[in-house]
């Protein structure tokens, strides 16, 4: 089985809005027109390139992207890396796929000189245990009302 992973483009909208429908946070999801706002700021060039998207093909099919973001933060030496997102379609899920995607976004991270690598999860925490990311805390949120 073939799997290739690159950076994600704007001509891989439609099928990244599908995939991103399959991300389950407990709020609502996002509406197409929010998502595009998103995808374009996403891919926007920065010379201290923040976000990163890769998306996995089987086939010449996308059946999965990872985002990744990229800062400084006060308390941490150096860059750290947080994995915002990991989805592999549903129909795609136990074939190796979340396992390149991890590997791109380690490899991407290491050429950069990030030092660390967090990611939040509620769902599939065996995921991250098998690929030595260790528990560290626990995560909050708040929905807030705009307007």
């Amino acid at each position: 089985m073939k799997i290739s992973i690159r950076r994600g483009q704007s001509e891989d909208a439609r099928i990244l809005f599908r995939l991103a429908s399959q991300y389950v946070t407990g709020r609502e999801s996002i509406t197409r027109d929010e998502f595009t706002i998103a995808l374009d700021n996403i891919l926007r060039y920065r010379e201290q390139e923040a976000n990163v998207l890769f998306v996995a093909e089987l086939l010449g099919e996308v059946v999965g992207y990872s985002l990744l973001t990229v800062s400084r933060l006060l308390h941490a030496p150096g860059l750290t890396a947080h994995l915002q997102e990991i989805v592999v379609d549903e129909k795609h899920r136990k074939q190796g796929i979340g396992e390149r995607l991890m590997e791109a976004n380690e490899h991407y991270c290491m050429g950069r000189g990030v030092r660390q690598i967090s990611a939040m999860t509620s769902h599939i925490g065996n995921f991250y245990n098998g690929r030595d990311f260790q528990p560290i805390g626990q995560h909050y949120r708040k929905i807030l009302e705009i307007g």
